[in-house]
């Protein structure tokens, strides 16, 4: 092992941390954490260091901040594979779709890929908001999308046209002198027009006494052919909402990611608006690409590509062959879910640039439940990544490389229970790539599991960490140089207390029980409104209480529901006999039998003034529709020509076999809109 005056420092720096780190690094038997807890009241607690940094709150990352439930979006279009190029044929499809206007949940409609194969010569292109992306599967009788160009493209490409604008005449200094990893509070300077809901845009901005400090000003001293990392380069923006104001006080949604030191890097903070597209997503179907050998390099190259698009998702996806990723979230993207994805057998060369299965670049974004085989880097960051960003629950087999931040400085990041064959490692590595130096700080292994990890700590009071890792080798080596080894607490045993900190930390944010729910729904029947849900783990749990609001704020008790704690999973319903003709809110207050509770997310239905109602909004023959008062309607296809008139008084059948298979509406005289497909 390599020794310097650095490893001295930062032995002194990690027993600040925790007194017991020498202890714990060594130790197989903790089941717990010295850094966090779970507290009297069932809570995290956290222990902070002697200048207040402590492990980071990951949990709002993902689709909403992980606040709602991805949405099953109704399908307003459906398409059929043709034979040959379907380039056409789906890019129409996705046009036709954008032009229709967005909903009140803003969402323009899903488009339903029926089975059978889809070959596809270039990318196709979602630009536009509130559009879902569905297949029926991804077995042999599935959708089945194959990229057959012969060059190197995304083959699904979500991209708004626009991104940020920085509001810069907002613009405040923050007057903290320090300021920790960790806490969500920070300080700026008076006179500011900062109020609670503000998009706000936390700047850090490095002095060159912070590249020198991580020694990353000397990079060609070693490789001639090496790029020596500037300040200015490092000049970062971080994502944030303001919770609370008090004074020149404010409390953001997210913690800060990376120190800032007035000695090494200053910081300032301001509004900025998005023009991004979102609410988009893309789910159950395989991707395929052609290829013609094991490494060619001139095919699909990136399956699914976010770019300046927020609250989006890739779902349920099998992807096969594609060089280099199944999902690349870029910088610009935000606020993006991957759940339950597989990348298996990438054909490529193994060098670098190649098989980065899961990369993500943008902010706040979460991988979960994913599987890897025969990738390189599979879950992965680029260069300067700004934390939060999660992996949590993906497994990795035949490793061609490691899994962790890949290059210059990625910060915030959690590998929450992820499962590999081969090493989980951040490090300094140095000229590697042409200077990629340090690759991350405040990057935290829980509960993973690895052939080999390299932690490795940076200059100063940046940290990374590897707790509950089942690894037989966590060592301060890398790949290209020896540095201080980061704090590594209860090697070789899990930590039980704490079995998810990605998921512990969300229901602790969100206020949930360890009652699970899996599912909420509501749906319009005939005049009443069904709800149904669906929980797990009914640990110390009375019970259901259903809760009404006609303005999503001031809700009312309309009934209770004791747990049935009959299996590991149970099923519950609830009809709403008496609907307001308007807004309807419900939501779910999740009663513990000491007292707690909780709430599920709220779910809306819409009854409009004269409460229209569709049985179903994809008919055959006929459509049948529910008014409770007497209303004058049209039918109008989708140019808007007035086809059938026709009067609603109760339920009415109305004969559709005159019209040919489309997209239709029914407009009443008071203006409501129900839209409905005929097949």
């Amino acid at each position: 092992m390599k020794t310097s005056p650095y490893f001295f420092i930062k032995t002194i720096k990690v027993g600040l941390f925790s007194s017991l780190f020498l202890v714990f690094s060594l130790s197989s038997i903790s089941q717990t954490s010295t850094l966090v807890s779970v507290g009297i009241n069932g809570k995290l607690v956290y222990t902070p260091d002697a200048k207040g940094n402590t492990i980071p709150d990951f949990s709002d990352v993902g689709y909403m901040n992980s606040e709602a439930s991805i949405p099953n979006v109704p399908v307003v279009l459906t398409v059929f594979p043709v034979v040959g190029d379907n380039l056409n044929n789906v890019q129409n499809a996705i046009n036709t779709v954008a032009a229709m206007p967005v909903g009140s949940d803003g969402f323009r409609g899903a488009i339903l890929f029926k089975s059978g194969t889809y070959n596809v010569s270039d990318t196709i292109k979602i630009n536009a908001s509130g559009i879902v992306l569905k297949g029926e599967g991804f077995n042999g009788s599935g959708t089945n999308f194959i990229a057959t160009k012969s060059s190197q493209y995304s083959l699904f490409y979500f991209a708004g046209t626009n991104g940020i604008s920085l509001i810069t005449s907002t613009k405040k200094s923050i007057k903290d002198a320090y300021v920790p990893f960790g806490t969500k509070q920070i300080t700026v300077a008076s006179g500011h027009s900062f109020v609670v809901g503000n998009n706000l845009m936390v700047h850090r901005i490095p002095k060159d006494s912070w590249i020198k400090l991580l020694h990353m000003d000397s990079l060609s001293a070693l490789d001639p052919a090496a790029t020596n990392w500037t300040a200015s380069a490092y000049d970062l923006y971080s994502e944030r909402k303001i919770k609370a104001v008090n004074g020149n006080v404010l409390t953001l949604d997210a913690p800060i990611m990376d120190i800032i030191d007035t000695t090494y890097a200053t910081g300032e903070v301001m509004k900025y608006t998005s023009a991004r597209t979102e609410k988009c997503g893309i789910e159950n179907m395989r991707i395929s690409s052609t290829y013609t050998s094991a490494t060619d390099e001139n095919h699909g190259w990136e399956a699914v590509t976010f770019y300046n698009t927020i609250n989006g998702w890739a779902k349920n996806l099998e992807v096969y062959y594609f060089g280099y990723s199944a999902v690349h979230i870029l910088d610009g993207a935000a606020w993006i879910t991957v759940d339950s994805c597989k990348m298996y057998d990438a054909k490529s060369m193994i060098d670098g640039g190649r098989r980065y299965s899961f990369n993500v670049d943008g902010q706040r974004c979460l991988v979960k439940n994913c599987v890897t085989r025969n990738g390189r880097h599979d879950y992965v960051n680029g260069s300067r990544t700004c934390g939060p960003v999660v992996f949590y629950n993906c497994s990795s087999t035949l490793q061609l490389s490691d899994i962790g931040p890949h290059h210059r400085w990625s910060t915030g990041i959690l590998f929450d229970n992820i499962t590999g064959n081969g090493s989980q490692d951040v490090q300094n590595r140095t000229t590697s790539g042409s200077g990629h130096g340090w690759a991350g700080a405040q990057v935290m292994f829980w509960n993973c599991k690895a052939a080999r990890m390299v932690v490795q700590d940076p200059q100063g009071d940046a940290i990374n960490w590897a707790i509950g890792a089942i690894c037989p080798d966590i060592t301060n080596v890398g790949n290209m140089t020896t540095e201080p080894l980061g704090f590594v607490e209860s090697q070789g045993t899990k930590i039980a207390a704490i079995p998810s900190l990605f998921i512990k930390q969300l229901n602790d944010r969100l206020n949930i029980l360890p009652i699970h729910l899996s599912s909420f729904i509501a749906q319009k029947n005939s005049n009443t409104i069904l709800l149904k849900w669906t929980s797990n783990n009914e640990i110390n749990f009375d019970g259901f209480e259903i809760e009404h609001s006609i303005n999503a704020r001031d809700f009312i008790k309309i009934g209770y529901i004791k747990s049935q704690i009959f299996s590991t999973e149970n099923s519950y319903s609830f009809i709403h006999t008496e609907p307001k003709k308007e807004s309807n809110y419900y939501r779910l207050k999740m009663m513990d039998k000491d007292g707690q509770s909780s709430y599920s997310k709220i779910e809306l239905i819409e009854f409009g003034n004269n409460g229209l109602i569709l049985k179903s909004n994809v008919v055959k023959d006929f459509v049948e529709v529910y008014a409770p008062n007497k209303v004058n309607a049209t039918i109008v296809n989708i140019d808007g020509k007035i086809l059938k008139q026709i009067v609603i008084h109760l339920t009415r059948k109305i004969d559709l076999s005159n019209l040919l298979s489309g997209i239709y509406f029914i407009k009443t005289e008071t203006g409501e809109i129900e839209k409905f497909i005929k097949n």
